[in-house]
C-alpha cells in the first residue's frame, strides 16, 4: 500500500474482520482514521489498539443521516477528508 501518512480516511464496517484488517493496514501507513460501525464495544476495542484512530458509531443503513455523518467525521479529522472506504454491509 502506498504512503498514506497523514491522509484522512473513514472506514465503515470497521468492527468486522475485513474492516478491522483495513483499519490495521491503514494505521501502519500513518493514515488518520475514523472507524465506524454499529458495535460500539468493538469500536472501543479497536481504539485501544491504534493511536491514529478515532471512532464514530453509525449505522450506514440510515440513508437520511449519511451526509451529516460525513460532515461530522470530516470535522473530527480536522475538516479534511481524503478517502471513504465503505466496507459496511447492510442486510
Amino acid at each position: 500500500m502506498s504512503n498514506l501518512n497523514k491522509k484522512n480516511v473513514i472506514v465503515t464496517g470497521a468492527t468486522g474482520g475485513i474492516g478491522s484488517s483495513i483499519v490495521k493496514k491503514l494505521s501502519e501507513t500513518g493514515a488518520n482514521i475514523i472507524a465506524s460501525g454499529t458495535k460500539v464495544q468493538k469500536l472501543e476495542e479497536l481504539k485501544k489498539n491504534f493511536n491514529n484512530l478515532k471512532i464514530l458509531p453509525f449505522d450506514i443503513s440510515q440513508n437520511d443521516k449519511v451526509e451529516n455523518f460525513i460532515e461530522q467525521a470530516s470535522k473530527e479529522l480536522g475538516g479534511n477528508l481524503d478517502w471513504i472506504i465503505n466496507n459496511a454491509g447492510v442486510t
